[in-house]
C-alpha cells in the first residue's frame, strides 16, 4: 500500500474517533426531564460541559456554586451516597444483550456551608 493511501486511511479513522466523540454544551431544559427513567444519552454528551465549564468548585479563593443553584440547574440528585454524602445524578444505564449493563453517575460533593466542593464520575459496568 502506497504511502498516500496509508495517510489518508490515518486521517480518515482520527476524523471518525473525534466525530464519534461529540459532547453537547449543558442544556438544562434537556438535562432535566427524565422517561422511564432513561435520558437519551443527553446527559452524558453534557457531562463534559457541565463540570468544566457551568459549575464552579472550590478553589483557593473561589467559592463553589451554591447547592440552591445546582438544584435550579440540574434538578434534585437521584440518591445521596450514604458512606460519603455526596449527591448522585444518574447519567446513563448502560445496556447489554437483554439487562441492564452497568452504569454512568455523576457524584457532587459540598462542604458545609452548601457550596461545591468537589465532582467525581463513576463508570460502572458489570461482568456478562
Amino acid at each position: 500500500m502506497n504511502r498516500a493511501i496509508k495517510n489518508l486511511l490515518l486521517f480518515a479513522s482520527i476524523l471518525l474517533v473525534l466525530t464519534s466523540c461529540h459532547s453537547e454544551t449543558f442544556d438544562s431544559a434537556q438535562w432535566v426531564p427524565i422517561e422511564s427513567g432513561l435520558y437519551d444519552g443527553h446527559r452524558k454528551k453534557m457531562l463534559n460541559d457541565l463540570v468544566e465549564n457551568v459549575l464552579t468548585f472550590e478553589s483557593g479563593k473561589h467559592r463553589g456554586t451554591s447547592k440552591e443553584k445546582v438544584i435550579n440547574l440540574i434538578g434534585k440528585p437521584n440518591e445521596i451516597d450514604t458512606k460519603d454524602g455526596s449527591e448522585i445524578y444518574y447519567i446513563e444505564e448502560k445496556t447489554g444483550m437483554i439487562d441492564p449493563n452497568g452504569y454512568i453517575n455523576l457524584h457532587l460533593t459540598y462542604k458545609s456551608d452548601s457550596t461545591l466542593m468537589s465532582w467525581k464520575i463513576e463508570n460502572v459496568d458489570y461482568k456478562e
